[in-house]
């Protein structure tokens, strides 16, 4: 039998979730090499670099560089920017790799199905990076509902907790608080929590409204005493959105800090906090995102589905509340507890072990493996999240925020 020959594998962006995604690559040398890396960033390129010894012909600043002399690649990962994912995708396309993509697959809906339809084309791969559905606690939860003991499902509640510490650093401070560089929130943040219930219940949405705004973090509400930097602020300490807070003392969200040759994080945080974007009081950052959104979808056979996504609170799990005919699941990420009905029990499942496991409870491993095996054999076996199931989740957020916008009932059908 004729030994398997490793996929050949380029990483493109080289951020918190591709660093993750290659934690797969590294430890499964004999399904996966990578050959060649793809990062405009010095520090994080040659991070890589060292750590995956490559020579530095296989190292790119551009992709306009890859792309223009990059030949013996089988597959690719894109975890750059959103706002670069079209352009990059069709090139990878164009070249025949195929490629994991991370959510969003692009920033409009007409991007997204000329990527679906090139792909299809070209004949290759795109597996989205919905990585929930690779979490063995929502594989169990879609297990539940699928053996059909508590009924057909009437109604879903789904409430996305973005957290206080999530929203200021992404949605705020960061490049996610931009939709002209990023999208719309609903769309970067929510798209998977969308795919989420499409694939737990197996329902088509037909109808969908939604309301939402961006109430709080804007200059208006800005407290008096505040000042453009958490730093130079006389009531920072008092601030439950303080930067010095997040990252200096509690020493959070820092991971994708950019230690330089020679310093140490602390140095990192420090100049984050004098003149990076990190730094920003968030009442006086450039974001222009929604802090809280709802959306309202009517399935067709009538299942009524709502999502809410809020940034004010401490937590930062999903919680699902599934109700059918038989009996009612409630779902919060570390336990699922079911109510029979018809026999009057409560069963109690709790997944607090696996909740706290890094990488997604190792869901970002599996997705990964979930690839290559798709390279490796696309006759025999298909990614669990394509691009033609991605499609419509993204659909759905795009209507919500047109829904939003212009405060009308959207139909989908």
């Amino acid at each position: 039998m004729k030994k398997k020959v490793p996929i050949r594998l380029a990483a493109i962006g080289l951020g918190n979730r591709t660093r993750k995604y290659l934690r797969y690559v590294a430890s499964h040398p004999e399904e996966v090499t990578l050959s060649m890396i793809v990062e405009t960033d010095d520090e994080r390129r040659k991070e890589i670099q060292h750590k995956f010894n490559l020579p530095s012909r296989y190292c790119f600043s551009s992709t306009k560089d890859f792309f223009s002399k990059a030949r013996t690649i089988d597959a690719v990962i894109i975890g750059t920017p959103d706002d670069t994912h079209y352009d990059i995708c069709l090139s990878a396309i164009d070249h025949g790799y195929h490629c994991l993509l991370e959510k969003p697959i692009a920033q409009t809906e007409k991007e997204c199905r000329a990527i679906k339809d090139a792909a299809s084309a070209r004949g290759v791969i795109i597996c989205v990076c919905y990585v929930l559905r690779y979490h063995p606690f929502y594989i169990k939860l879609k297990e539940i509902i699928s053996d059909g003991d508590l009924g057909p499902i009437i109604s879903v509640n789904h409430i996305e907790n973005v957290g206080l510490d999530r929203m200021t650093h992404s949605y705020v401070r960061g490049i996610w608080g931009d939709s002209e560089i990023s999208c719309p929130i609903f769309l970067s943040k929510c798209c998977h929590d969308v795919d989420l219930l499409l694939w737990l219940t197996g329902k088509k949405p037909v109808r969908l409204y939604s309301f939402g705004s961006l109430n709080w973090f804007k200059k208006e509400n800005a407290p008096e005493g505040s000042a453009e930097r958490c730093i130079d602020c006389q009531i920072e300490t008092d601030c439950p959105f303080s930067a010095v807070d997040l990252y200096d003392r509690r020493r959070d969200w820092i991971d994708n800090f950019i230690v330089r040759k020679g310093e140490i994080i602390d140095d990192s945080i420090a100049r984050e906090l004098k003149e990076g974007r990190f730094g920003r009081c968030v009442y006086h950052c450039d974001n222009n995102v929604v802090d809280h959104q709802t959306v309202a979808l009517e399935m067709a056979d009538k299942t009524n589905v709502t999502i809410t996504m809020c940034a004010f609170t401490r937590a930062t799990t999903r919680i699902t509340k599934i109700c059918c005919a038989y009996g009612e699941i409630l779902a919060d990420e570390q336990s699922i507890t079911i109510e029979h009905f018809r026999r009057n029990r409560r069963e109690f499942l709790n997944f607090s072990e696996i909740f706290n496991q890094p990488l997604h409870g190792n869901s970002d491993m599996y997705i990964v493996a979930d690839f290559i095996k798709a390279v490796s054999d696309p006759e025999n076996h298909t990614v669990r999240c394509s691009i033609d199931e991605a499609l419509e989740s993204h659909v759905v957020c795009f209507k919500a925020e047109d829904s939003r916008l212009d405060g009308r009932m959207i139909d989908l059908a």
